[in-house]
C-alpha cells in the first residue's frame, strides 16, 4: 500500500513538472546555470560520406537485414504507410510502395520533414524510393524491409543534398549515406531490435570511484553508494546513488567506446556524454550528446591532475562492440564519472536539463526516504534486487513523446 501511495505522488508531480516545463526550465535547480543547449554550426555531408563511419549492416548502424518482406509475408501488416503531406512521394511504379516503411523508418522521415522545411521555407522533403517489392536493389538490401528510404529535395535542388544529408543525421537515422548525386540513402534499425526498447547505459566492468577512495565496477554499485560526480560548476564531488534506470546483467547490446589517450568509456548510443569541438577545460548542459555522435579529433572531459577540475582530453578512436551487461546509476547531481572519464547519468532525452527536471521527484523521494526511519526500512528502499527498466523511468519515456519536441527523443 504504501509503495502504490509512493508511485502515485511520484506520478503527480512527474506530470506537474512536464506540463510547467516553460516554466520550470528557465528557473534555477540543478543545472539551469549551465546554459541551453546553444545552436551550433552544421555541416553539410560531403559526396559519399557517411554517418556513422561504418558499414550500414553492422551494429553500429541500421544493423542486419532480417529478410524481404512481401505483401504477402506475415510481416506486411507491421509496416506502416506514410501520408504525411510534407512530404512528396514520388511513387514511379503507382503502387503507393514509396509510402510503406517501418515504423521507425516513418517517424525519423518525419521529423526529418520538419527540419527540411525550416531549413529552406518553401521547400518539402521528397521521397524517391522507399520499400521495394521488385527486386531492383541488392541482395540485403533494407528497401527490401522498408527500413531505407531514398531522399531529395522538392525542388531537387543538389546543391541541398550535403545539407539534407547532415538534417538526416540529427533527425535520428541510423545510417545516412550521401550516396549520390541525385538523392541522400538513409536507414534505420529493425523495429523488432532489443536495442531500440533500452535507454543510455555502462558496461557491468566500468569504474566508478568511492568517497573513500576505492573503486567499484558498475555490476557491484548499490543505491547509497557515494561515486565520484561532477556538480554544476564543474567541481568533482561525491554523489549519492539514488536509482538504477536500468539494471540488467543479461541484456546484450552494443556500446560505444570513446578513446583517448587517457583512458576510455563505454556507452550505449543514446546515453549522454560531455564532448566539445574545441579544447577548453569547462564543462556545461550544451556539451551533453548522444554517446554515437561522438567522433575522432573531438574532446571528452577528465579529472585534471589536481582531481579538482575537469580537463579536455582528445577522442583517438570510437570503436562499436556488443557486450552483455547493462547498468544506468542515477546520482543526485545527475552526473557521474566513469573511468575517469565525465558522463551524464540520462540518455534518450538530449537534453540534460529536461532529463535532470523530470528526474526531480526521485531526489526529493531520496531525501525524505533518508530522513524518515519509517521509509528507510520500507520495501521501497530494496530496490538492488531490481532487474532490468525501474517503472519511474519506464513511465517517463511512455509519456515523454506527447509533452517534449520528438527532435530531443532518441532510442539506442
Amino acid at each position: 500500500m504504501e509503495l502504490t501511495v509512493i508511485k502515485l505522488i511520484n506520478t503527480g508531480v512527474l506530470i506537474f513538472l512536464i506540463l510547467t516545463e516553460p516554466v520550470v526550465m528557465c528557473g534555477p535547480g540543478p543545472g539551469a546555470n549551465w546554459g541551453r543547449r546553444r545552436p551550433h554550426k552544421r555541416t553539410p555531408l560531403v559526396f559519399k560520406q557517411h554517418i556513422p563511419n561504418v558499414s550500414e549492416n553492422v551494429i553500429g548502424a541500421s544493423g542486419s537485414s532480417d529478410g524481404r518482406i512481401s505483401r504477402d509475408s506475415k510481416k506486411f501488416k507491421d509496416l506502416a504507410v506514410n501520408y504525411n503531406s510534407d512530404i512528396k512521394f514520388k511513387d514511379e511504379e503507382g503502387t503507393g510502395a514509396d509510402r510503406i516503411m517501418s515504423t521507425r523508418c516513418k517517424d525519423k522521415l518525419n521529423i526529418l520533414a520538419i527540419s527540411v522545411m525550416n531549413q529552406w521555407p518553401g521547400v518539402k522533403l521528397r521521397v524517391t524510393e522507399a520499400w521495394d517489392e521488385n527486386g531492383s536493389h541488392a541482395k540485403d538490401s533494407l528497401h527490401y524491409e522498408g527500413r531505407a528510404v531514398d531522399i531529395t529535395t522538392s525542388d531537387k535542388d543538389r546543391t541541398k543534398y550535403g545539407m539534407l544529408a547532415r538534417l538526416a543525421v540529427e533527425s535520428g537515422f541510423d545510417w545516412v549515406f550521401f550516396q549520390s548525386r541525385s538523392h541522400v540513402h538513409v536507414s534505420v534499425r529493425s523495429d523488432s531490435s532489443a536495442a531500440i526498447k533500452s535507454g543510455g547505459c555502462f558496461d557491468g566492468k566500468s569504474l566508478v570511484q568511492l568517497e573513500n577512495g576505492a573503486t567499484k565496477t558498475m555490476d557491484q554499485l548499490t543505491m547509497g553508494d557515494k561515486v565520484l560526480a561532477v556538480d554544476d560548476t564543474g567541481h568533482f564531488v561525491y554523489s549519492d546513488v539514488i536509482m538504477f534506470l536500468d539494471k540488467n546483467a543479461n541484456k546484450s547490446l552494443p556500446f560505444y567506446t570513446i578513446y583517448t589517450d587517457n583512458g576510455d568509456i563505454s556507452l550505449t548510443s543514446t546515453h549522454l556524454i560531455y564532448a566539445s569541438n574545441t579544447k577548453k577545460n569547462t564543462i556545461g548542459a550544451d556539451m551533453a550528446t548522444f554517446a554515437r555522435r561522438v567522433q575522432k579529433g573531438q574532446y571528452v572531459y577528465l579529472k585534471d591532475t589536481t582531481g579538482d577540475f575537469v580537463t579536455a582530453r582528445r577522442v583517438t578512436k570510437v570503436k562499436v562492440t556488443t557486450r552483455n551487461g547493462v547498468y544506468a546509476p542515477l546520482t543526485k547531481h545527475g552526473t557521474i564519472v566513469v573511468n575517469n572519464i565525465v558522463a551524464s547519468c540520462y540518455g534518450i532525452i538530449e537534453n540534460v536539463n529536461i532529463a535532470h527536471m523530470a528526474f526531480s521527484p526521485v531526489r526529493i523521494f531520496y531525501d525524505i526516504r533518508n530522513n524518515l526511519p519509517l521509509l528507510t526500512n520500507s520495501p521501497a528502499n530494496t530496490l538492488d534486487t531490481q532487474h532490468g527498466i525501474h517503472w519511474y523511468p519506464d513511465m517517463l519515456f511512455r509519456i515523454a513523446p506527447y509533452f517534449i519536441d520528438s527532435r530531443l527523443l532518441e532510442t539506442v
